[in-house]
C-alpha cells in the first residue's frame, strides 16, 4: 500500500512571523506526489517572498523654506545699435517690497515706447506713452496708455503701397 502525505510542524512563532516546517513522505514511487510536492513548494516559495518583500520608501528630510527679506536695490541700463534704435530700463526698490522702474524703446522712425510702472501692496500699475501706430488713449485694467500721433516717416510708409510680386503659372 502506498502511502504519501504532507505533515507541518510550527517551528517558532513570534509576533510578526511563524516559521513552519513541511515534511513530505512518500512510501512509493508516484509522479503524482512529486508533482504535488512541486505546487507546493512553488507556492509557499511565492508565498514567503511575497510576504517578506516589502517596499523600499526612503525617507525624505524635509527642506525648510527659505524665506527671503526684501532689500533695496538699483540698477538700470541704457544701449543704442548706433542706427537709431536705443533702449532702456531703471528699476528700484525700496526694501519694503514697492518697486518703481521704467523701460522704453525709440526705432530708427522715432516710434517711441515709454512704460513707468510701481509694483507693490496695491499691486502692479502701468502708465504708458507711446506713438505707435494704431494705439490710441484708454485705461485698461492697471495700465494708462497715453498714446502721441505717430512720426511722419511711420505715417508714410503706412500709405504706401504694399508690392505684389506677381509670377508666371507654369
Amino acid at each position: 500500500m502506498k502511502r504519501h502525505g504532507i505533515k507541518a510542524t510550527v517551528l517558532s512563532r513570534k509576533s510578526d512571523h511563524q516559521l513552519i516546517c513541511f515534511r513530505f513522505y512518500n512510501s512509493g514511487d508516484s509522479s503524482s506526489f512529486i508533482m504535488l510536492q512541486l505546487i507546493l513548494v512553488s507556492s509557499f516559495s511565492l508565498l514567503a517572498a511575497t510576504s517578506l518583500a516589502q517596499p523600499v520608501v526612503e525617507p525624505v528630510p524635509l527642506i525648510q523654506p527659505v524665506v527671503q527679506v526684501p532689500s533695496p536695490y538699483t540698477y538700470g541700463f541704457e544701449f543704442g545699435d548706433g542706427l537709431g534704435m536705443s533702449q532702456y530700463r531703471h528699476e528700484s526698490a525700496d526694501g519694503t517690497g514697492t518697486v518703481k522702474g521704467s523701460y522704453g524703446y525709440v526705432d530708427p522712425f522715432g516710434v517711441s515706447r515709454n512704460v513707468e510702472y510701481n509694483a507693490g501692496a496695491d499691486g502692479f500699475k502701468a502708465f504708458i506713452r507711446s506713438n505707435e501706430p494704431g494705439l490710441a488713449n484708454q485705461a485698461a485694467a492697471d495700465a494708462v496708455y497715453v498714446v502721441r500721433p505717430p512720426p511722419p516717416a511711420v505715417v508714410a510708409q503706412g500709405l504706401r503701397p504694399i508690392p505684389v510680386i506677381v509670377r508666371p503659372l507654369k
